[in-house]
């Protein structure tokens, strides 16, 4: 007989295995009921001959689909009201899954119907990505177009639908193509395969065809292999290079390196530039907000003899105003704003950058940055997650293959980091600049938001390589509290500059970005009479006596201002929880809050959360790491009480409690705080 300890471990492990299959039947029941009500009200003529000559051939709209998949049962439906939504779009692509049956298996399926638990492996897709397009085929096997786009920019005979966007790259914009959020389409893929990669297609057949349509303003596509080919890239790794782009006669580039009392790593950095012997000028301009009498000496010495040129104005720190004193000084028609903590490690990553600049669309260009004497990656663009931007798959071995193999592909995303950012002088000076209200963080997330309202792309060179030795000039910002606080109210301010980008990633799934991935919807969840086991309930237990070992992250930690549950105010804490190095479905979790009157308890259902799966070392079965939890304002005595997590083993005597160090505080009825 099974322990019953031993029985819940094993039920959780069976839940977690089939967790995508319980998350796919709920969004599939929900999209096929929203589909048949909309239909019953949706009356409009124009839809309803739009959906008849889908039907008979001849419509306006042509949806091209892969034969080895189904498109799913609403997936006509939502494309023709796409287009009806969106009169100005001309392509519409939508997400997709994979369907893991052998051939014997595959059209019976397809007659009968494709069962949830056969499929794996969701493709959310950005929107319209150029950069990331012409790396791979992301847009993958269903595409829809209106015909007039083939009259304005027609197709030839025998080319595939990855050549025709190829050929027309650029004359399609994020105004006139349209990702369709909804998994449409159903692609077979045998048990035996491996999960299918993107096609990469032919690097020389790409340039070829690019400079066949002449679509990037006469520049001539060049193909070339990176100079950075470390020892772990492979011969196929080495092959997959992106076209590279000539820069422009008359370029002139200007570095901008703030710096203070690091004369040894700001020498490196320069030296690792190799300016002088780059193809086009560089200028080196380094930024001093008061070095000491010594360190300025030397810069001053090595200006002189390096032939840089070197400010010197003694002042509080601010990262914005230092770079913006030397874009002032700049003579260059572009600019790179880079750490001094960075060294370059391809020789060639300042041409890729400046010739990537120039192409119609182009905003900023970043680079990919990897921990000193590694392949472990510290950056390869930024993803606009749900607490705030990140570095995307920082922590990752650049020797792995990453989300379609992104650390090596060219591709478009939200962000790049001010540690290496490359950004036209004219486009530098039309948002004016950093923001100097941003002093330290979240500048250069400002300057690629703000690059994004002017329909202009923030695109990251994997093949541009720089090592940063990061925080060496100011630490670590999760060391101080201090720090905390100034990164919180920074990025309150960046998105008080930018609404309409919060909690939200472009160019990423909801998944890849962060939050809950299953359940987690105030309407539905909230809003609604919470069973007596879900509340928190009166202890005295001593949680404190038990060490510390648990990541914490809240994701949400606030009092719901638009809903009410049962006519209640409520709070909401929603995030994720690991154990790191140990099998987390060995773990039961309970929140507990702590105040000064009373202590409380309560259980934490668990959420699905598959983007943390491989983010923390030695810690598996992430899955369900997940909370979301609601507390009404009747639920707690009026207090001010600071929230712990406590996991309790159901395998061996092993407890845990982590003190969050975030509060809540429960009101008194007339509105005064405990």
């Amino acid at each position: 007989m099974i322990a019953p300890r031993k029985k819940e471990y094993e039920d959780r492990l069976n839940f977690l295995s089939n967790s995508f299959d319980v998350y796919m039947q709920q969004q599939e029941a929900e999209l096929e009921e929203k589909v048949r009500n909309e239909k019953e009200l949706h009356l409009s003529s124009e839809i309803r001959e739009l959906e008849k000559g889908i039907q008979n051939g001849n419509a306006d709209v042509v949806i091209y689909a892969s034969v080895r998949g189904v498109l799913s049962k609403t997936a006509e439906w939502e494309i023709i009201k796409a287009f009806e939504e969106h009169p100005d779009v001309l392509m519409i692509y939508a997400d997709e899954d994979c369907v893991i049956a052998p051939d014997s298996e595959w059209e019976a399926l397809k007659k009968n119907g494709i069962k949830v638990s056969k499929r794996s492996n969701i493709r959310f897709k950005p929107v319209y990505s150029p950069e990331t397009l012409l790396s791979y085929n992301y847009t993958a096997n269903l595409v829809a177009f209106r015909k007039q786009a083939f009259e304005m920019y027609p197709g030839k005979e025998g080319e595939s639908i990855y050549e025709y966007l190829l050929r027309n790259l650029y004359n399609f914009s994020e105004d006139t193509v349209y990702h369709l959020p909804l998994i449409l389409q159903h692609v077979h893929r045998l048990p035996e395969e491996e999960p299918i990669v993107f096609e990469e297609g032919d690097a020389k057949k790409k340039t070829e065809l690019i400079n066949a349509a002449g679509s990037t303003d006469s520049l001539r596509v060049e193909f070339k292999q990176s100079l950075f080919q470390p020892d772990y890239m492979s011969k196929e790794d080495l092959e997959r290079v992106y076209p590279v782009y000539p820069v422009k006669e008359g370029t002139v580039l200007s570095v901008i390196i703030p710096s203070k009392d690091n004369p040894d790593v700001l020498l490196r950095c320069i030296t690792s530039l190799h300016f002088k012997e780059q193809p086009f000028e560089v200028e080196i301009i380094v930024v001093d907000n008061g070095s000491n009498d010594e360190n300025k000496k030397r810069i001053e010495e090595a200006s002189v003899k390096e032939g840089f040129t070197y400010i010197y104005e003694k002042e509080e720190f601010n990262f914005s105003h230092m770079n913006n004193v030397g874009a002032r000084h700049a003579k260059g028609n572009i600019l790179l704003l880079l750490n001094d903590d960075m060294e370059m490690a391809a020789a060639d990553s300042l041409e890729r950058m400046a010739g990537q600049l120039f192409i119609p669309g182009v905003g900023t260009v970043g680079a990919k940055l990897l921990y000193p004497d590694s392949s472990i990656i510290q950056h390869v663009g930024i993803t606009n997650a749900v607490d705030g931007p990140v570095h995307k798959f920082i922590g990752k071995d650049d020797r792995d293959r990453t989300d379609y193999l992104r650390n090596r592909f060219v591709h478009d995303c939200i962000g790049v980091t001010g540690a290496c950012l490359m950004i036209k002088k004219e486009d530098y000076d039309a948002i004016g600049g950093l923001k100097e209200e941003l002093r330290i963080a979240y500048n250069d997330v400002d300057v690629c938001f703000t690059i994004r309202d002017l329909k202009k792309r923030n695109v990251l060179r994997p093949d541009c390589v720089f090592y940063h030795h990061e925080s060496l000039s100011r630490g670590a910002d999760h060391l101080s509290e201090e720090k905390l606080e100034r990164l919180s109210k920074e990025r309150k301010m960046l998105y008080t500059l930018h609404p309409d980008i919060y909690n939200m990633d472009p160019y990423e799934s909801a998944p890849a970005a962060g939050g809950s991935e299953l359940g987690f919807d105030a309407e539905n969840n909230f809003l609604r009479k919470k069973p007596k086991e879900e509340c928190p309930r009166p202890t005295d237990f001593d949680y404190r006596k038990f060490p510390e070992g648990i990541i914490v992250h809240f994701d949400r930690l606030e009092k719901e201002e638009f809903a009410k549950s049962c006519g209640e105010e409520f709070f909401v804490l929603q995030g994720y929880h690991v154990v790191p190095m140990i099998d987390n479905m060995r773990f039961r979790f309970s929140m507990v809050f702590e105040g000064k009157k009373g202590k409380y308890v309560m259980p934490m259902p668990e959420f699905l959360r598959t983007n943390l799966e491989g983010t923390y070392q030695g810690a598996t079965n992430l899955q369900l790491s997940g909370f979301c939890n609601f507390v009404t304002t009747s639920e707690l005595p009026p207090d001010t009480y600071e929230i712990g997590i406590y996991a309790d083993d159901v395998l061996k005597k092993l407890y845990l409690y982590q003190r969050t160090g975030e509060k809540i505080v429960m009101e008194e009825p007339d509105g005064n705080n405990a």
